[in-house]
């Protein structure tokens, strides 16, 4: 009877072909290009398989985190396709090592343009984002209704100027406030934290403890990818290192907006979106509208690496984050109002607006 192998021995019987060095960081200025044609020798498929496994195994955050049926799959599968390795072009190697995304429940992780796929839900349809192709979107609807819409998380000057020009205007003023969140995947997320701070009076953590890996493989893409950032400063580690302690999550009604705030997501909406949703559900005055966020909020900030033969872009997260919520991943958060598939959110917001100003007019009306 075949011994079957520990996780340990075939993480080392991986690892052996590559050294930290191997692990070639992104330069933004001068991102890489794969060609899919080209060829790879075995010993270069092998190789680029060792460093692979080598950024997977000891810079993912993710890899401490995962259980061992994951491990195992992963394992398995990047051993099976190492010893079997033989001549192969860019594009052959780039479909096999994308079916390890199958075995990793972490919605951002990417290897070779491919992302999870597989859910446990149908998605439905709840209209879309009302920015069209806009990034940010503000105006003010009938009977005061203010709206703020991101189709995507811009940190841009100009969103800031139109998003504080809003806020003074008319946010102060308004009589409720639709947020629309809808297909939103997420991006730079300073102008949203600034949002959610003035909605809810002060800062909110979006997570309760975040963690990053600091093992010589991390340092190495930390130091390269964000030299400045505060998480690269942390000491080099073979374990998990507590980076943030959220402490936070009760908003200032004093100074919060303490009208009707109705988010609408959808499917699509994940990552930095999440964030400031995850930020925004400490509001008592907030109600979620739409479908099933997408899932996407425990693996995040980002590190772009490439293999150095095949030129293939591997991106996986340096935070990992315990929210408040629970089998959050893959899952996201499920709304207080879930649209039928075809139902735009954003009438059904509108509708739930008007339902409740009747109901406060008709009992104020009993009150005199």
């Amino acid at each position: 009877m075949a011994k079957i192998p520990l996780i340990k021995e075939m993480e080392d019987f991986l690892l052996q072909d590559s050294m930290l060095q191997d692990i070639k960081c992104m330069d933004r200025l001068n991102p890489v290009q794969a060609n899919q044609n080209q060829k790879m020798t075995q010993d270069q498929v092998r190789r680029e398989i060792s460093i692979l496994s080598r950024i997977l195994i000891r810079a993912y955050v993710g890899w401490p985190v995962h259980d061992d049926i994951v491990k195992r799959k992963v394992l398995v599968y990047l051993t099976k396709l190492y010893k079997n390795a033989d001549d192969m072009t860019v594009g052959e190697f780039a479909d096999n090592i994308r079916k390890i995304t199958l075995y990793i429940p972490d919605n951002h992780l990417t290897i070779a343009n491919a992302r999870i796929k597989k859910r446990n839900r149908k998605c439905l349809d709840v209209g879309k984002n009302i920015a069209g192709d806009k990034t940010f979107y503000a105006t003010l609807h009938k009977d005061n209704i203010a709206i703020i819409a991101f189709s995507t998380m811009s940190g841009s000057k100009q969103d800031k100027e139109l998003l504080d020009d809003f806020i003074k205007k008319h946010l102060n003023t308004s009589s409720a406030l639709i947020i629309d969140l809808r297909g939103n995947g997420g991006g730079d997320n300073i102008n949203s934290d600034n949002l959610a701070t003035y909605l809810c009076g002060k800062y909110i953590d979006n997570a309760k403890k975040t963690f990053v890996r600091t093992t010589p493989e991390a340092k190495w893409i930390q130091q390269k990818y964000k030299p400045k950032a505060e998480w690269a400063k942390i000491p080099e580690s073979e374990k998990m290192m507590l980076f943030v302690k959220g402490q936070s999550f009760t908003i200032n009604k004093k100074t919060a907006y303490m009208k009707p705030i109705y988010i609408l997501t959808d499917s699509k909406t994940g990552s930095s979106a999440e964030m400031f949703l995850l930020r925004m559900l400490h509001h008592p005055m907030v109600t979620v509208i739409g479908d099933n966020s997408r899932g996407m909020e425990v693996y995040g900030c980002m590190a772009q690496t490439y293999l150095p033969i095949s030129k293939l872009i591997i991106r996986t997260g340096m935070h990992y984050r315990i929210l408040e919520y629970n089998n959050f991943e893959l899952h996201g958060y499920k709304p207080d109002i879930k649209c039928k598939d075809g139902q735009d959110a954003f009438y059904v917001a509108l509708s739930k607006y008007a339902n409740q100003l009747g109901a406060n007019q008709l009992t104020q009306s009993k009150q005199k």
